[in-house]
């Protein structure tokens, strides 16, 4: 068995790291340890990744994506270039394939399996969308692994001491704060929360939006498209002068010839906390409510690690201190992601003791609640959580139900993502439809949830008999027998109807 890695699959960047010799190190991508995800499709059919995309951002916005992993599991984003439908997992296969080249040639030899990092915050159609992106990459994805996790790895590893990490994760597309409990080598996620559409991309367009406000009115509808090259040229100014905002008191932004004008600001520190303090708040609430979902103080938290690029932010870093403590900045900030990944992908390959790190157990946790919608006997539509959030991982859950009408010949059950006991539409996950023996009497049907440790949705429902030991068990103490239900679906005494709830939402 070959040598395995770790990869960080980020918004604006990636990355990918080897545990090797007994120590881990990022592995270098066309001689840089950070690839921009950004791919670039040329006329000729040509397809760029990475740097020479990201150039091609400013020459050929239309056909050059980037932060498309924002989309991942959105079944309705599409991108089109070249008279091609492409999708987030398109793109994201390319630059998976492209990682995979470029390891595969560092490391002299062919790289195959791999652990692919996710938010921890992702939902079930984003993590089956980045797993099949690494799949059609060509990889053997070994496991899906939480970013915050990985970091709390790849920092606590051998520290010998327990402790309580709080991992504050803000990229360039989304955010996370885990909680996590370390001891030894033991990593057990105690409670995730996040925000998957915030990110370092929305700190730009603070600044976007703050130099749109004072240009005057002379720009044309396509110049403020988003995919325009006028818009291009803002974005990247907005990020430059972020950067620069982490480091000085003060930013000049020159944009000559845009806009039918020109752009010349100066944007100091201080306007610029102002623009995205309704951004940081959001962060601090985060926190705060993965504290209480821990049931847990701030006096609890060892030690906050501050993951991702735009944890560089000054204004990041005194949030973080002023509402918990002094947070700990890795000097590899934006490699640590994908060296905890690697530290997890060489133990669970293993391919020889000289190559394994000391082993580790991961215990992470379900980001949702997950539960189906139920009739109540006065007709109320509900939510009943199979699986409730911040369950840890793998775990299983089920319910038993009723026919409601004499002669019923089909049961559908639609299965919700929501804490909230009442269903909303963007709740809805999937159906599935089982056919029972339509009778005079109530038939019972029982349905079971099985996530597995990427946190894959698996659902089995089947008709239960009244004369079955699992119904009189259940008549008896209103609790389903999780451990007879399995062993009778693995043993086919049942006939189960079963689906994975993947990406498009569409009818299971």
């Amino acid at each position: 068995m070959g040598l395995s890695v770790g990869i960080d699959l980020g918004t604006s960047n990636s990355t990918a790291a080897v545990y090797r010799r007994g120590k881990v190190e990022s592995i270098p991508i066309e001689g840089k340890k950070v690839l921009p995800s950004v791919v670039s499709y040329k006329d000729n059919g040509q397809i760029l990744v990475g740097h020479s995309a990201k150039a091609r951002l400013y020459i050929d916005p239309q056909n050059t994506v980037s932060s498309s992993k924002r989309f991942i599991g959105d079944s309705n984003k599409q991108y089109h270039i070249h008279n091609k439908a492409l999708t987030p997992v398109d793109i994201a296969q390319e630059i998976l394939k492209k990682i995979k080249t470029e390891a595969s040639k560092y490391l002299g030899e062919e790289v195959k399996d791999a652990v692919i990092t996710i938010p921890a915050y992702f939902t079930d159609e984003q993590r089956e969308a980045t797993k099949k992106a690494g799949e059609l990459a060509g990889f053997n994805v070994l496991r899906l692994l939480s970013e915050p996790t990985a970091a709390a790895i790849a920092y606590g590893l051998d520290k010998e001491r327990n402790q309580t990490i709080m991992v504050y994760d803000l990229g360039g597309g989304t955010f996370d704060v885990s909680i996590l409990k370390v001891e030894g080598n033991s990593f057990e996620v105690e409670a995730v929360d996040g925000d998957s559409l915030l990110g370092g991309d929305d700190f730009d367009e603070k600044i976007m939006n703050y130099l749109l406000s004072n240009v005057s009115n002379g720009a044309s509808a396509n110049q403020m498209s988003p995919g325009s090259l006028s818009m291009q040229r803002l974005k990247e100014a907005a990020e430059e002068a972020k950067k620069e905002l982490s480091e000085s008191d003060f930013t000049d932004i020159s944009i000559p010839d845009i806009f039918g004008t020109h752009i010349d600001e100066e944007v100091d520190v201080e306007t610029f906390n102002k623009m995205i303090q309704p951004l940081l708040e959001r962060t601090i609430n985060k926190i705060n409510e993965v504290l209480e979902e821990a049931d847990l103080t701030k006096r609890d938290i060892s030690r906050v690690i501050l993951v991702g690029g735009s944890t560089r932010m000054r204004a990041v870093q005194e949030a973080v201190t002023q509402n918990i403590k002094k947070p700990y900045i890795a000097d590899n900030v934006d490699e640590i992601v994908a060296q905890g990944a690697a530290i997890m992908a060489a133990n669970l390959s293993a391919p020889s003791i000289d190559t394994a790190p000391v082993p580790i157990e991961v215990k992470d946790v379900t980001a949702h609640s997950l539960g189906i919608g139920f009739l109540s006997e006065n007709d109320e539509y509900r939510v009943v959580h199979l699986i409730k959030r911040n369950t840890v991982l793998p775990c299983t859950g089920a319910e038993m139900g009723f026919t409601r009408y004499p002669n019923q010949k089909n049961v559908r059950m639609a299965v919700y993502r929501t804490n909230d006991t009442i269903p909303l539409d963007e709740h809805l996950l999937g159906e599935l439809v089982l056919s029972v023996t339509p009778k005079e009497e109530p038939v019972s049907v029982v349905a079971l949830f099985e996530l597995d440790n990427s946190g894959v949705l698996t659902f089995s429902s089947a008709e239960l008999s009244p004369d079955s030991a699992l119904f009189r068990e259940y008549s008896q103490t209103e609790v389903i027998n999780l451990r007879a239900l399995k062993e009778m679906i693995e043993n086919k005494e049942l006939k189960i109807k079963q689906a994975t709830i993947d990406t498009n939402k569409q009818e299971a």
